[in-house]
């Protein structure tokens, strides 16, 4: 939803958007507790690997 509505405000203003998401949790399909304090650093270092990648392509 986040990322829906600031493409939605960037498109509104014409200015280049793009979005890269990244999950940190399995949306209540694991068992047991919420499971992003497990898999929260593992989602930030493949974000961060991501859009360092990406970048790099760009240029």
């Amino acid at each position: 939803m986040e990322s829906a509505a600031t493409a939605h405000v960037a498109y509104s203003n014409s200015i280049p958007f793009i979005a890269f998401r990244s999950l940190s949790d399995l949306a209540g399909g694991g068992e047991g507790a919420n499971e992003m304090g497990v898999f929260f650093a593992l989602a930030s270092e493949n974000s961060a690997r991501f859009v360092k990648a990406f970048l790099a392509e760009l240029a």
